[in-house]
């Protein structure tokens, strides 16, 4: 059995390694894993355990230099290159930062089609294992595969302790979002009782590994010898912390409140699945303007980002006399709020399933029309939240939606966990689908 995995940090270098583990004990296959990182931090966690690791995005980098100018003429004749629609996969990280120069993600994404070509072409791996679904090096390695028939199985955090695991995508890609979620096996039952919020042990995370991503994005972000996919991430926080907006608690509100959920401004959730809006300004701004009367609008800001977003937004918030509660638990606030607005956030589901009535702005795995509100068109927001005043959640659906979902794509278990779970489940569908 050949494995083939990308992932990003040390600690998904970590999870994947995990897989191996349980491969070799439980496979009566040879087992051939490698494991290619898109950070520094997961290229060294591997390499120190004296297991297969490179570190694939300064090696796209390397040959993108090294053939730059056979690539330019590709990229001035031709938008697809090896049956590969290039063009369509630097779209995330053109939308992450308009200072990415286009023409040196389009050299990075050739580079990368070669380096998989030959990959799957010297040996055809079984198995495709992606940390995510977005990213250029995860969607031209996933384009290469597909092309190659090879099995891909897309990995991500899941809610409530788990690891969602599955083979169409995460977010919004997943399967479940495009199958009858309502219609579930016979043998499902016993999936009924799994427990919410399923708090376990984290993994600690060496300040060496995190130090490393952090120094070399400080050392080479603004230089033109950094991979351009690596530049303008999440490494490090680049956001002047603000002075501290008023945070007041929930339980101080009287009137019936409409919980608006934020969330990372720059993740694939706003830049590929948020149709409607693109900016979490607009996104308050056209709720709180469409909100029925009698309802008091709350904002809940991500834990990452707390006092981080847009000035526009906090002056808005602030002139309108909006209020935010980052301080009550995010299970307290669900129970206090009689509607919860969110945009795609993990936060919906986690909501919908402690039976609350949620307004989905965007495009989430969870936005079946039996179990919330889902926006369709961006005008009819006002008619919607009208009609979430009065909604009344289908308890019996949730429910079923809840066992559909365990049993499709979401494992027990968490990808930092101390003790991992996931991983083994994962390595034993590995080896029953040989």
């Amino acid at each position: 059995m050949t494995v083939i995995c990308i992932g990003y940090f040390d600690k998904f270098s970590r999870f994947f390694l995990d897989i191996e583990k349980h491969l070799k004990v439980n496979s009566k296959a040879s087992i051939q894993y490698k494991i290619y990182s898109i950070h520094l931090s997961g290229f060294l966690y591997t390499l120190f355990r004296l297991k297969f690791s490179s570190w694939i995005a300064l090696k796209a980098w390397f040959l993108a230099q090294r053939k730059k100018k056979t690539y330019k003429k590709i990229i001035s004749s031709s938008e697809i290159y090896n049956e590969v629609a290039y063009i369509d996969c630097v779209q995330f990280h053109k939308a992450l930062n308009s200072k990415i120069s286009n023409t040196s993600l389009k050299l990075q994404a050739l580079a990368y089609i070669d380096i998989f070509e030959k990959r799957f072409t010297k040996q055809t791996p079984n198995y495709l294992l992606t940390l995510g679904d977005s990213r250029l090096c995860v969607e031209i390695a996933v384009a290469v595969a597909k092309k190659h028939n090879i099995k891909v199985y897309y990995i991500e955090q899941g809610p409530f302790n788990t690891t969602f695991f599955d083979d169409e995508g995460v977010n919004a890609n997943l399967s479940i979002r495009n199958k009858s979620a309502l219609n579930v096996p016979n043998n499902a039952e016993k999936y009924n009782d799994k427990p919410l919020n399923n708090f376990a042990k984290k993994y600690n995370r060496s300040p060496f590994y995190r130090g490393m991503d952090v120094l070399f994005s400080i050392l080479f972000e603004k230089t033109t010898i950094c991979p351009p996919d690596l530049k303008f991430t999440d490494i490090v926080q680049r956001s002047r912390k603000r002075n501290k907006n008023s945070s007041k608690a929930l339980k101080n509100t009287l009137q019936p409140i409409a919980l608006l959920v934020l969330q990372v401004p720059l993740d694939v959730n706003m830049i590929y699945h948020s149709p409607h809006f693109k900016s979490h300004t607009e996104i308050v701004k056209s709720v709180y303007n469409n909100l029925p009367k009698g309802l008091k609008l709350v904002i809940r800001e991500h834990p990452l980002y707390i006092n981080k977003y847009d000035n526009d937004l906090y002056e808005f918030i602030k002139s309108n006399n909006i209020l935010i509660d980052n301080s009550t638990p995010l299970n307290l606030a669900l129970k206090k709020s009689n509607i919860v607005i969110v945009n795609n956030s993990t936060v919906g589901i986690e909501a919908i399933l402690n039976y609350k009535t949620v307004v989905v702005l965007g495009n989430a795995f969870y936005d079946n029309n039996a179990i919330c509100l889902k926006l369709e068109d961006k005008k009819e927001l006002s008619q919607i939240l009208e009609n979430a005043v009065d909604y009344k959640p289908n308890k019996l659906k949730i429910d079923t939606f809840k066992v559909a979902l365990f049993n499709s794509v979401l494992l027990q278990g968490a990808i930092t966990d101390s003790t991992l779970t996931s991983s083994k489940t994962i390595a034993n569908h590995l080896i029953q689908n040989l």
